[in-house]
């Protein structure tokens, strides 16, 4: 490849790493006209407690904010594999959330990865697809001290990669999907194979 190629394919892998860091900044701080940017007008995210469209999930954010959510995404590093206007992006994340658990102030701290597919429209890239890989997580009282008991009922129904997250986000009264991707899981394969199928189709 020419140093021109490689110019050119740097300069795609740092907008694309840009797209990532803004997409947190303007989620956590409520910029939802920057947080659609970041997105292709087709795109779709999955999370715990959602699956659908750009504008569906912008507006459950939405009803969030209102609501107080008090959540922020830390970016890690960003690697991107591009094909044409087409490219690959796995990024390491935190996300941190603030709540309530049963009048218990509580912390939640969730690792994990975003794996997306981006396309370029128009010259700029946007996030066609988002999938999140949930690793781990914790759940710890704010307070030094306070007693906080589970229902273990609650937190068997979700995977180890984020079942505390999932434990509040149902205690708020969501749907939290059962079978998001965790690490050596068969939704982990599949999302994996899926997307390098399309890259190289």
């Amino acid at each position: 490849m020419s140093d021109q190629g490689l110019t050119a394919a740097w300069l795609d892998k740092l907008a694309i790493g840009e797209v990532v860091q803004s997409w947190a900044l303007w989620r956590d701080t409520g910029n939802w006209d920057g947080l659609r940017r970041a997105f292709h007008p087709d795109g779709t995210m999955t999370a715990t407690w959602f699956t659908g469209g750009v504008e569906d999930f912008i507006a459950g954010c939405q009803r969030s904010w209102a609501a107080g959510s008090r959540s922020a995404h830390f970016i890690g590093g960003t690697v991107a594999e591009l094909n044409g206007a087409k490219a690959l992006a796995e990024s390491r994340i935190i996300l941190m959330v603030r709540d309530t658990v049963d009048d218990v102030e509580v912390d939640v701290t969730c690792y994990g990865r975003f794996y997306d597919r981006f396309v370029k429209l128009e010259g700029a890239w946007r996030i066609l697809q988002r999938g999140v890989v949930y690793e781990k997580d914790r759940l710890d009282p704010v307070r030094p001290g306070a007693i906080l008991k589970l229902d273990e009922a609650i937190l068997k129904r979700f995977p180890e990669g984020y079942r505390h997250v999932a434990y509040l986000q149902t205690k708020r009264g969501l749907t939290v999907a059962p079978d998001r991707p965790t690490p050596r899981s068969p939704e982990l394969e599949r999302l994996y194979r899926d997307a390098r199928a399309w890259l190289a189709g």
